[in-house]
């Protein structure tokens, strides 16, 4: 869920660059991000990362992660939190007030996250606040609750929208996540995508595929579905986490299907604006990384900040030094100092096979991860793809004008 924060960085530290000589269409979307990197976020982004190379103290944080709700109304089987009853959740000004802590903070790309996040009837409002206060904002959904009045509050609120597809197969579909909604939500796709190229709309809409036994051998497939029929921007891959649930482990890819999975990803890479890097994609199953967990502010959803992170939290054998603190009686900006050790002790850790956390991590420390990965081989060619689409010139099969094939 971090993919696209992350990725957002990376034009920011071309402002002194010549202009590549790679044609004019090209040139065209270059000077569209020198015009894009003066903007305050990517100014806030440059000063966090500057910040965390000098001091080491205090950490800015880049990236908030906020479940708005524990509730869902899918039931995957790699995945518990749709039985959570939802209580004790934050009221909208309460949500309201911690995100203006972020803000204060230095977080400038923030994620709602569920759950299922439109179970929140002020998921728009909250938004749309947090996109007044400076903040970009990311959402992932199931889609299930999708009403076409809502096409023009997604352009107003998010800068990226999430749907998660995990098939192409109604009964696959089914078998993970618990319910029969596969063309349900294809068809609410087709009505997104036809209304934001109406309004012309910059939200990059992505594919979020996790991984398991069931779809492995569906890849191909997905890809196609995403991009020629779905006509989405982008897609991202991660793999399940098999601590998700009390039966995720029966859904774990094995090895072999991993080592295909990867094949299959990076063959399409000069073909599709695919959102994972390829350094993930070398890496998938076996991620080499610093997670620097104070990268994000992680708060749950009864409002309590999450330290070191959410995904290992529930372990204390793990963390023993882990931290809860209460978001609605304590301001963020009074404890961060506070909770630095415990994000130090952790610095170094990488439990987590997510890429998400994987490639938030690469871009807290390697500058040239940000520039090629990130800059040139996700950013241009997914926002190239958009301009087509709202100019009327997608095509069914895309190729990437800035792939070498490296």
């Amino acid at each position: 869920m971090f993919e696209f924060s992350l990725r957002v960085t990376g034009f920011i530290y071309q402002d002194d660059m010549n202009c590549p000589n790679t044609g004019a269409e090209f040139t065209a979307l270059w000077r569209l991000y020198c015009d894009t990197m003066k903007k305050s976020a990517g100014m806030r982004v440059l000063k966090n990362h500057i910040s965390n190379r000098v001091f080491d103290s205090v950490k800015r944080p880049t990236y908030g992660y906020i479940i708005i709700t524990s509730l869902c109304n899918s039931r995957c089987k790699y995945c518990d939190m749709w039985k959570n009853k939802g209580e004790n959740e934050p009221n909208t000004e309460e949500w309201k007030r911690i995100i203006d802590e972020l803000v204060n903070l230095g977080v400038v790309l923030l994620t709602f996250s569920g759950g299922e996040p439109f179970i929140r009837e002020d998921l728009f409002e909250l938004a749309s606040y947090a996109k007044s206060q400076g903040l970009l904002t990311l959402v992932v959904t199931n889609l299930s609750l999708f009403k076409e009045r809502y096409i023009e509050k997604i352009a107003e609120s998010f800068d990226f929208f999430g749907i998660s597809i995990d098939s192409t197969r109604s009964e696959i579909y089914k078998e993970i996540r618990g319910v029969d909604w596969l063309e349900r939500i294809k068809e609410n796709v087709h009505k997104i995508m036809a209304g934001l190229t109406e309004l012309k709309a910059d939200v990059h809409v992505c594919g979020m595929i996790t991984i398991t036994n069931r779809n492995a051998n569906e890849i191909h497939d997905l890809l196609h579905m995403i991009f020629d029929n779905l006509g989405m921007d982008t897609i991202s891959f991660n793999l399940l986490d098999p601590s998700g649930g009390a039966i995720a482990k029966e859904f774990t890819p094995t090895y072999e299907q991993i080592n295909d999975i990867k094949q299959v990803i990076l063959d399409h890479k000069s073909l599709y604006p695919i959102s994972n890097s390829t350094r993930y994609l070398s890496q998938l199953g076996n991620f080499d990384y610093r997670c620097n967990p104070w990268k994000c502010v992680q708060i749950n959803e009864e409002g309590f900040l999450i330290a070191p992170c959410l995904p290992l939290s529930a372990k204390p054998g793990i963390f023993p030094d882990g931290g809860r603190i209460d978001l609605r009686k304590n301001k963020l900006s009074d404890v961060w100092g506070g909770v630095q050790k415990i994000y130090s002790n952790y610095a170094n850790c990488k439990l987590c096979n997510l890429g998400c956390v994987a490639e938030s991590a690469w871009s807290t420390y390697d500058l040239k991860f940000i520039i090629n990965d990130s800059l040139f081989g996700t950013i241009l060619p997914t926002m190239k793809r958009i301009s087509e689409r709202n100019n009327g010139k997608a095509s069914s099969l895309y190729k990437s004008p800035l792939y070498t094939g490296d």
